[in-house]
């Protein structure tokens, strides 16, 4: 085990010595696969939410039951959720939407349980079992993590990917040989098979494993590594390879989302907006412990190794990336929330050397841990309330007869999508056909015949927000559905209201109003 230049820890560690004697060397081992499956049954919970509440989980559910792919991302996700459902639901389960998405969900939750306990490993090799226990901690109680878990998307299995990658970088520092090496390679490959920004483990590991090797040895251990991506990259993305023209016209889509935007609105860059998710996923109390881990980092530069450099700078420079592009989501600061969680662990290490050895262990991992649960409390709660079940409810009792007219993120049964008829509340009163925002003013939906709106902050907010700006060709139409909002929202109070609030696709801002009058 790594002694005191590794992570500032001490050696021997109490934590160490706790070790049952009869496991001895393979306490690791069962300690990060108990800490895995403990993980995974956390990640699970709650996750069965209609399949068509997050907008983008229909399209998956699709391709994983049709097995025809539209390449917005590498297949990596989506053929692990195929393989899974269909060694675990029948043919007739197969043809059920939310049975699909439930076990895309469960991958997703695998991937992000299996994300923690590589990252919790990575840094048992770095700084020994206290650390490790610190990251598993961290990782497992974050309220980003759990949320995302919760979710068919590509962003668990980029994270999962990434921690592989430097569990087997930080391996490949310390045993510098051509298995490690090729290891790196099959690591990089994971992460470039879930998303295409995970084009970045390949890419530096072209340096990063020569200069991690023994001089008289680089060339072979880049050899291992190119080797073994190439291979696990034409495995895992073998439906990829076989339809090139998908996957080119997928990687542009991306690519253009990229550069200009989605949904008609663009940003200006660089913006702030990782900077507020940094904000909102790694809590206040962590960063004096993130701190502490650079400034050690530093004192310890001239005999860090290319592992720990990586993991160091590797957040800070995944956030100035993503601060260069007009897309953006707070899911895509994951990999660097967890790695920020890592150097808070690590950071932890370091300073109890410091402290009196009176403070036990598990006191000290219980103080950093406890300040996160508040907020993993609030998203766990979250995940058991559903207003749109609640305001299907509430319309039937109060307004049965309404002919209403809804926005596009607003889940109501309407004539638009049929198809998801079978899994949501009947409704009484009658959508009418074409959203909200096909009318162009309050004066086309009372001719309609419209008596009432349910709208959506989810899809009305993006009016209103000051940092966004419509992308060129769409200013008159972004002023004209600017203005209808204005209309509808500046009357009386809604009849029924809930606030957007944690998971935004249970609880995404929903009004009820009377249509105002002429």
């Amino acid at each position: 085990m790594p002694g005191s230049h590794h992570g500032g820890i001490s050696a021997p560690s109490a934590f160490m010595n706790s070790y049952p004697s009869r496991l001895g060397p393979l306490f690791p081992l069962f300690f990060l696969a108990a800490f895995f499956v403990a993980a995974l049954f956390f990640f699970t919970r709650e996750n069965r939410f209609a399949f068509f509440y997050h907008p983008d989980e229909p399209g998956k559910v699709e391709q994983v039951q049709t097995a025809q792919w539209n390449f917005h991302h590498p297949v990596f996700m989506l053929t692990t959720a195929r393989a899974a459902a269909k060694a675990t639901l029948s043919p007739a389960e197969m043809e059920n939407k939310q049975q699909v998405v439930e076990m895309g969900r469960f991958v997703s939750a695998a991937f992000t349980a299996g994300a923690a306990t590589f990252l919790a490993g990575t840094l048992w090799l770095i700084a020994g079992p206290f650390a490790a226990a610190a990251a598993a901690l961290l990782l497992a109680t974050n309220h980003q993590l759990f949320e995302l878990a919760h979710y068919f998307k590509e962003d668990t299995s980029l994270l999962f990917g990434t921690a592989v990658w430097f569990f087997a970088l930080t391996l490949h520092a310390k045993r510098r040989t051509l298995g490690s090496a090729a290891l790196v390679g099959a690591g990089a490959a994971l992460a470039v098979s879930a998303k295409y920004i995970g084009a970045f483990a390949p890419v530096l590991s072209l340096f990063l494993v020569p200069l991690a090797a023994p001089k008289g040895k680089r060339l072979a251990a880049l050899a291992a590594f190119v080797v073994t991506l190439a291979g696990v990259v034409s495995v895992v993305n073998l439906p990829l390879l076989r339809n090139l023209a998908g996957f080119e016209h997928g990687f542009d889509r991306e690519i253009k989302l990229v550069v200009d935007g989605q949904g008609k609105t663009t940003r200006s860059v660089p913006h702030s907006v990782y900077w507020t998710a940094f904000q909102q996923n790694v809590i206040f109390f962590l960063w004096p412990l993130l701190a502490w881990f650079y400034f050690t980092c530093w004192k310890r530069r001239k005999t860090l190794s290319v592992a720990e450099w990586t993991l160091a700078l590797f957040p800070i420079a995944f956030l100035v990336v993503l601060s260069f592009s007009p897309k953006t989501n707070d899911r895509y600061f994951l990999p660097a929330t967890a790695l920020f969680l890592c150097g808070a662990a690590l950071g932890l290490n370091a300073l109890r050397p410091l402290l009196p050895k009176r403070v036990p262990a598990l006191a000290l991992l219980g103080i950093v841990t406890l300040p996160q649960l508040p907020d993993l409390v609030e998203y766990y709660r979250a995940f058991r309330h559903d207003d749109v079940r609640e305001l299907s409810e509430w319309l039937n009792r109060e307004l049965p007869d309404a002919k209403i007219a809804i926005d596009r993120k607003v889940l109501l049964p309407n004539p638009r999508q049929d198809e998801y008829h079978p899994y949501q509340v009947p409704l009484k009163a009658e959508v009418m056909r074409g959203n909200v925002e096909s009318f162009r003013t309050v004066r086309a939906l009372r001719e309609a015949g419209i008596t009432h709106v349910v709208l959506s902050e989810s899809a009305y907010g993006r009016y209103f927000d000051d940092d966004l700006r419509p992308q060129r060709g769409a200013e008159k139409s972004h002023s004209e559905k600017t203005q209808l909002y204005e209309s509808l929202l500046s009357g009386k109070k809604p009849l029924w209201e809930r606030e957007r609030n944690k998971v935004i696709y249970l609880h995404p801002g929903l009004r009820v109003h009377a249509l105002p009058e002429p």
